[in-house]
């Protein structure tokens, strides 16, 4: 037991012995020698904090001497190593001390002979490389006011760039891009004049905001995107007339729907006389009037808006403030009215497996929009359809602007027809289906400009 706890206890998960392993020591004895530093050169050891160096690269050395020479140790001439092979940066190498005493410091590196036993240790210096960008020919041949001068990016800027937020990052390149354009290309007979040659630091920020923004989309084409996905019956550009913008069997869901929508009964009653309670403002005004006009297409689309808006009625609140669909048993009254063909037919084209998100109900709610602008011919008071669907005005005005209506004041002919006051007026707008139909464009934000809080 002790043998292989002991065996254990030496071992080392990695499998490596705990011990060290003698090294094979020299048959002879080693001389070491020192060489001073002298005229000839000395080995160099450079360090590269934060730099990657290129792997063949050639730097030149110089000698000047030190400004403090007081001492035997800084006595000797001060190296400094230098190379312009890359095209944009050039590489510096310095010594360099982060305090006064590392100054006093010598290194130094071992040469051994194993054949003669020798080992020479060599005085070495110590540098650090560091790369700077090479400024543009231009700026190299100018003035000295004309190198004091400020570039397109200032050394405020480049900071920016690098440790600052995204806002002013964005900021920096939208003065970039605008001074760019400002000062276009010269030839070079120009820019010998008083043109400066483009900095390289804005060159590459301009070179990488060109590859990143050539994939981008354009206005025009998010537009188009926008428009594709906007929840509004999809509306025929290429219509001569406002009835083809929004035809009545798509708004409906097929030329079937309608023809199933029985309203024999409904007409009888109106043109007997009786009163004929309907829970919608704005069927209840239109209702003896479409009735009496025998219009039974209109009259059947009529009763459609009737179901759409009794069915949005009857929607329950869902998980994360969606909308439910009830149960075919909580909808009896519907189904017994209409059909269930008919009811579970609007189920299907506005809601999503029983539920309606904000897209949905947006859908729906423009859907009835665009059946009142075809009862009203077109031109319908908003009105009615607000207090039928509970929301604000605003709100309801911009339905309607998303299906490309012109929203305005009633006018006096409008008031007298809809026997309504000046004073009354103001709480109406009329929504008109006109061409070319006219809808709402993206907005972008002006550059620079805050929000108000």
């Amino acid at each position: 037991m002790s043998e292989k706890k002991r065996k254990r206890h030496e071992e080392r998960p990695d499998g490596r012995p705990s011990k060290k392993i003698a090294t094979e020591r020299p048959s002879q004895n080693i001389k070491v020698s020192v060489i001073e530093d002298g005229d000839e050169w000395v080995p160099v050891l450079a360090s590269t904090p934060g730099l990657r160096i290129p792997s063949n690269l050639s730097m030149k050395p110089y000698t000047k001497a030190r400004q403090d020479a007081s001492t035997p140790s800084l006595a000797i001439p001060e190296l400094l190593l230098h190379a312009s092979a890359h095209p944009t940066l050039d590489f510096i190498a310095r010594e360099e001390s982060s305090n006064r005493s590392e100054s006093h410091l010598k290194h130094y590196i071992g040469v051994y002979d194993p054949e003669t036993g020798k080992l020479q240790l060599v005085q070495s210096r110590k540098l650090v490389i560091r790369s700077t960008l090479r400024s543009s020919e231009h700026d190299e041949k100018g003035s000295d006011s004309e190198k004091d001068a400020p570039t397109n990016l200032s050394a405020r800027s480049n900071l920016g760039l690098a440790f600052g937020t995204k806002k002013s990052q964005k900021a920096i390149r939208a003065l970039t891009a605008n001074a760019i354009k400002a000062s276009p290309t010269k030839s070079k007979s120009q820019t010998s004049g008083t043109g400066r040659a483009l900095d390289p630091l804005a060159s590459a920020v301009v070179s990488s905001m060109t590859q990143f923004t050539s994939s981008m989309p354009s206005r025009e084409q998010m537009q188009a995107d926008i428009d594709e996905n906007k929840p509004i019956p999809k509306p025929n550009l290429a219509a001569e007339t406002p009835a083809e913008v929004y035809p009545v069997e798509q708004l409906v869901g097929g030329t079937n729907v309608l023809r199933n929508m029985n309203v024999q009964e409904l007409m009888d009653k109106v043109n007997a006389g009786e009163t004929v309670q309907m829970k919608s403002l704005f069927v209840s005004r239109r209702l003896r009037a479409v009735v009496q006009s025998a219009d039974v297409k209109t009259v059947r689309t009529l009763t459609y808006m009737l179901l759409l808006l009794e069915w949005q009625k009857g929607l329950k609140l869902g998980p994360r403030a969606a909308k439910k669909v009830p149960r075919d048993e909580e909808m009896g009254p519907l189904i017994e009215q209409y059909g269930s063909e008919v009811v579970r037919g609007v189920g299907r084209r506005f809601a999503d497996r029983g539920e309606l998100n904000k897209w949905h109900s947006d859908n729906l709610i423009t859907h009835i929009c665009a059946l009142a602008l075809t009862i009203d011919n077109f031109e319908t008071d908003m009105h009615d359809i607000r207090e039928d669907l509970k929301l604000e005005a605003k709100d309801v005005q911009k339905y309607f602007q998303e299906l490309g209506c012109a929203v305005t004041s009633p006018t006096e002919v409008e008031r007298e027809k809809l026997k309504i006051t000046k004073g009354e007026g103001v709480g109406h707008r009329m929504a008109r289906l006109r061409l070319p139909l006219v809808f709402p464009k993206i907005k972008v934000p002006l550059a620079g400009k805050k929000k108000k809080r």
